[in-house]
């Protein structure tokens, strides 16, 4: 019968704490003096390493390859001087270190994944690319729900397939105490019946895992998790058949017909780092029952102990008794030789006593796994006496055993320390008793419950503006649970019999109309609900009932180029100045320039309509009595970002004298006065109506007390009260330059993370996932360092992007037709002959010309430009649309992720996370005076101080639990050297509510040497 063993969990030398040594001619030597037919690559998403792979290798069969140069290989392997022939077959593979949050719970799970070919490899790397930096590490961290990797690995071919790694290990598991689930389907949802082997791990082992019914379908698989050639097959898989990648895989699927998977070789599990509970630091080991007897509290230091993989086994376990399911094959537990051959040698495991005699070992009776299974105990004897008990005693599983805990690794022992000592003086062998049986389960263990989050309540202040009349006016500091208390209002009115459709909920951003409607639709359930969009969306709606027609409507950049037309005499600096200038005008209702006169004539004489036209218009109507108000309650949302223009709208929509009228915002959060928003809310709505009523928000439920005492530094009167109870930690760094600063944060970061391997979990346990921190800017072009330092560390990092010019309506349009003349599309006939494609983008305007959508400007536009420019990269139309639907591809994966968000100020309101770092704390930068002035161009700049405290205010109060300032004293920018004082605001914030960090200063020699003498 043909059987082969694979070892399918291993490292390349791009993963940390990985042997440099191991390459793939480094791979296969010690693969064949270990006894491996098959070994897994490693790592095949790391870019260079695969490029290694594809010089070393060829491929033999379909996802099966070997060394293409296989002579020399016993150079690889000390002291060795026999024949290896270099035959040993390799399988791509890779581990996977996803750490992101789900169902409010940071998850950090490793996967293995294994596909067929290269060109595979290839694709599912580029998808990954667009996640995380896979450069980094050979072990890429990635914000991806483990869900979402196993449908992308689905997605590459029928037989690509993905495998829970140590399953059990407290940081980086699918049923880690740490950061785990409690089920498959708990983690994978409905892609769970994708999954058909589960990897054990060295910790746990088949027997353990029979305690747990659930497990009962999968095949429980084993590997070395190898960093370096001879930590190879410690742990491996047999298979019945010929080798063949499609054998393992259907093998483990349970349907082979000539392949079967025969079981595995095991590590002892109490020699797993992680196999009982304990706290490494204090050199405390406990076993489950004795941590749960302390409450799961460290005797010694008094903080959480890490709870092992035998406490875990226990806590979800439904078995008292390992019962082995009828399909399922057995397993054999094996002691590496080179520690049986140290403990009765008497020196480490890495000493050239005990490599001598391995080497000999191997030469004469050839591989390890021949040696520790299969060679006859009377030739090991002869060859060495104790050698051949040693085996014996493994074979009858006689072993001693001390656990390993809290990522210290236990140790198997084979002799007592008396029989050791008579060893080493050379007295005669005492023999070894019984064998030191593992203690079955007696009773199902239950964990240490997690505090659960208290269901939401309206407070009393809350309460009062809910059910106050109007005209009301909110004021919802940052987590004071604005949003909870709009929809609580809309519920309060529909319970009174509110008609659904007289009730209208106006925001300032249409993606926040979008979670309104969606959390309506979830907790009222009613058929009918209340109109929920922004002033712009709905006043473009009025437009079209009133002329008929879709108006056209210019972009920001369009309308300043329509602007430019208007007056040609303008500089380009004037002709910045001036669109501003008319643009605030507008906003706020005032007297427009001459230049804005001459914008208006043109833009009449295009046909073309602005965004302020469509409020301006709406306006007129209800002044003078041609739009009907069908509402009796109108609520607003963050009112303090509104403009006269539009408050002045709101108003004349709402009931008279205000009944029904309800706005809630922050004027401490009034960040857009550039754009003309009212900076005094409050006092400009009292001109309509004197009676209205202003309730306060206090209670946050975000942040903790520290960081609301620092944020409200910047201001006089009340501040807010946290309701939760978070020790939060805050600290300002003074960083010497950019560059450190950059830095000091990549680290801080990682550190968050807890890392992406078992050793830096253990020295950094931490809760958080990437999704949970943000970096915040005072502009986009501070942007970038960050983002760079993020991806060097191997964090996946997600930074601000224009949208893809195809996004643009009218270019979809385009394409849209395109794809109808190349039969992608095929339900109706292209309006576009195959003469205008042949002749390009330019072929296309010639053609449409004028026709609505299509304007002279459109054809100018950058978004124009872009397909041009596109079109002649990809040298036609074909590759061009092909080209766009994997970018568009490639960004649903990019949605799908969980990534540090690095963004400006103004972008993260609305916005909140467990960690906020805000960098480059310089006056100049934050309050930012203007590119000009900061690099000298303009001697002269003005800026609103107020309304960039406020800014400052916003970027404080998104953090929760931990805050990070930092300055730097020297900064590049705009190419220029920029030596900057500290923000100004920075004076302003309570110096006893954080901690200051300063470099350490470099000591001398001869101060080290003064200091040590003295």
């Amino acid at each position: 019968m043909d059987r082969f063993i694979a070892d399918l969990h291993i490292h390349s030398p791009f993963s940390r704490a990985t042997s440099k040594k191991l390459l793939p001619r480094n791979l296969a030597a010690w693969a064949e003096i270990k006894g491996l037919d098959v070994v897994a690559t490693g790592d095949f998403t790391h870019p260079k390493w695969l490029e290694i792979l594809e010089e070393e290798l060829v491929e033999v069969e379909e996802g099966l390859f070997e060394l293409k140069n296989k002579q020399g290989l016993t150079k690889e392997i000390p002291g060795f001087s026999g024949e290896l022939k270099g035959k040993v077959r390799f399988i791509l593979s890779a581990e996977i270190s996803s750490i992101y949050k789900k169902r409010g719970k940071v998850r950090k799970i490793h996967n293995l994944v294994y596909v067929p070919s290269l060109d595979k490899a290839k694709e599912l790397n580029r998808k990954l690319a667009e996640i995380g930096n896979l450069h980094s590490d050979g072990r890429p961290i990635l914000g991806l729900d483990a869900k979402d990797l196993l449908d992308m690995v689905l997605e590459l071919d029928s037989k690509a397939f993905l495998v829970p790694a140590h399953i059990w290990t407290p940081w980086f598991s699918l049923f880690g105490s740490k950061s785990g689930f409690d089920s498959i389907e708990e983690c994978f949802e409905d892609l769970s019946k994708y999954i058909f082997a589960l990897e054990t791990g060295l910790s746990s082992d088949p027997e353990m895992n029979w305690l747990l019914s659930k497990l009962d379908r999968f095949f429980l698989v084993s590997n070395s998790d190898a960093h370096s050639g001879e930590n190879l097959a410690r742990e491996a898989n047999i298979f019945q058949g010929e080798v063949s990648y499609t054998g393992v895989y259907y093998a483990l699927r349970g349907e082979g017909l000539s392949h079967k998977f025969l079981g595995t070789l095991e590590f002892y599990p109490e020699e797993g780092k992680y196999h009982l509970d304990g706290h490494r630091k204090c050199k405390v080991v406990l076993t489950p029952q004795e941590t749960l007897s302390r409450g799961g509290i460290c005797p010694v230091c008094g903080q959480k102990l890490t709870v092992g993989v035998l406490h875990r086994v226990l806590a979800l376990a439904d078995r008292k008794t390992p019962q082995k399911p009828k399909h399922h094959p057995d397993y054999t537990s094996l002691i590496p030789l080179k520690e049986i051959l140290s403990e009765f040698l008497g020196v480490g495991p890495k000493s050239k006593k005990v490599n001598t005699l391995y080497v000999e070992l191997i030469e004469k009776f050839g591989s390890e796994l021949d040696i520790l299974l299969n060679v006859p105990l009377e030739d090991l004897k002869r060859k060495h006496s104790l050698l051949g008990e040693a085996v014996a005693r493994m074979r009858r599983r006689e072993v001693l055993r001390q656990p390993g805990f809290d990522g210290e690794y236990g140790k198997i022992s084979l002799f007592t320390p008396k029989e050791l000592q008579e060893i080493l003086q050379g007295k005669s062998l005492f023999v070894l008793g019984q064998e030191s049986k593992k203690t079955d389960a007696v009773k199902e263990l239950e964990l240490i419950a997690e505090e659960k989050q208290e269901s939401f309540h309206y407070n009393e202040e809350q309460e009062r503006a809910i059910g106050a009349k109007g005209p009301l006016l909110v004021i919802a500091g940052p987590g004071t649970g604005k949003t909870q208390t709009l929809l609580g209002r809309v519920k309060k009115l529909l319970e009174e019999g509110i008609n659904p459709r007289h009730i209208l909920i106006l925001t300032f951003t249409r993606k926040a109309a979008q979670e309104i409607r969606e959390r309506l639709l979830e907790n009222l359930q009613e058929k009918v609900l209340p109109v929920a969009d922004t002033l712009h969306a709905l006043a473009y709606e009025y437009w079209q009932k009133v002329h008929k027609e879709k108006p056209l409507i210019l972009e920001e950049e369009e309308a300043k180029k329509v602007f430019a037309r208007a007056n040609p005499r303008l500089s380009s600096q004037e002709l910045k100045e001036k669109w501003a200038e008319f643009c605030l005008k507008r906003e706020r209702r005032e007297e427009c320039s001459l230049e804005g006169e001459n914008y208006f004539n043109l833009k009449k004489d295009l046909n073309l309509v602005d965004y302020a036209d469509l409020l301006e218009f709406w306006l007129h109507e209800l002044e003078v009595g041609n739009f009907l108000r069908p509402y009796t309650h109108l609520l607003v949302d963050e009112v303090q970002d509104l403009s006269p223009l539009q408050l002045d709208l709101i108003v004349k929509l709402a009931p008279e004298k205000g009944e029904g009228f309800f706005a809630i915002g922050d004027p401490r959060q009034a960040i857009y006065g550039f754009r003309g928003a009212v900076t005094e809310v409050e006092s400009y709505l009292k001109q309509y109506w004197p009676e209205l009523e202003v309730i306060f928000l206090h209670s946050n439920y975000r942040s903790g007390q520290k960081i609301l005492d620092l944020a409200g530094g910047l201001f006089t009167g009340t501040n807010l009260k946290a309701r939760k109870r978070i020790e939060a930690e805050v600290c300002l760094l003074k960083a010497p330059s950019d560059n450190y600063e950059a830095f000091w944060i990549a680290n801080k970061v990682k550190d968050l993370l807890g890392g992406s391997a078992h050793f830096e979990a253990d020295n950094k346990p931490t809760q958080y996932s990437p999704g949970d921190i943000a970096i915040l800017v005072r502009f986009r072009a501070l942007v970038k360092p960050f983002v760079q330092a993020l991806k060097n560390k191997g964090i996946p990092v997600a930074s601000p992007e224009e949208e893809a010019f195809f996004k643009e309506p009218r270019i979809e349009l385009i394409l849209k037709e395109v794809e109808k003349v190349l039969g992608f599309n095929v339900e109706k006939p292209s309006l576009f002959p195959e003469s205008v494609l042949a002749a390009g983008p330019r072929g296309i305007k010639n053609f449409l010309k004028d026709i609505p959508p299509f304007d002279p400007l459109f054809w100018e536009s950058n978004y124009f430009k872009q397909l041009e420019k596109l079109y002649a990269q990809e040298n036609g139309w074909l590759s061009l649309i092909n080209f766009i639907r994997l970018e568009s591809e490639l960004d649903l994966v990019r949605e799908k992720s969980q990534r540090v968000r690095v963004m400006t100020l103004h972008a993260s309101k609305g916005l909140e996370f467990e960690v906020v770092f805000l960098p480059c704390l310089e006056d100049g930068l934050l309050p930012f005076i203007g590119v000009d002035k900061l690099v000298g161009a303009e001697k002269e700049g003005s800026f609103d101080l107020e309304e960039e405290k406020r800014l400052f205010y916003v970027g404080l109060t998104r953090a929760k639990s931990h805050l990070f300032l930092s300055f730097a004293q020297s900064r590049k920018l705009y190419g220029k050297r920029l030596n900057l004082p500290p923000s100004r605001f920075l004076d302003l914030l309570d110096s006893n509510l954080f901690e200051l960090k300063e470099p350490r200063k470099k000591t001398s020699l001869k101060e080290k040497q003064h200091l040590l003498f003295s």
